[in-house]
């Protein structure tokens, strides 16, 4: 094999990987979604009036960036007990951020 079939061979499977790997990391929000019905509604419908959204909605809601976000979904997450993979932290940030948040 040439240099040169070498270096187009390595490029292709660069490209594949890289972007195979963004689809693979791309966030779920359905599970996020899923998670966040599962394991957080009922501690925020007891800290808000039976109302678990308003936590994200209130005026002086503490989150303002994507990573203080994700902060608060690992804290969260920690005073749960939930042993969430990280995926599965995007994929709840992802849910709150794109129906909540709207962070950029």
């Amino acid at each position: 094999m040439t240099l040169q079939k070498i270096a187009y061979t390595s490029l292709l499977v660069v490209c594949f990987f890289g972007l195979s790997s963004q689809t693979i990391l791309a966030a779920d929000s359905a599970n996020g979604q899923a998670l966040h019905d599962a394991h957080c509604q009922s501690c925020h419908a007891s800290l808000n009036e039976g109302k678990p959204s308003q936590i994200y909605t209130r005026a002086d809601r503490r989150v303002t960036s994507l990573s203080g976000l994700k902060s608060q979904v690992n804290r969260c997450k920690a005073s749960v007990g939930v042993a969430w993979f990280d995926d599965e932290v995007a994929d709840v940030v992802e849910y709150l951020n794109s129906n909540f948040y709207k962070l950029k």
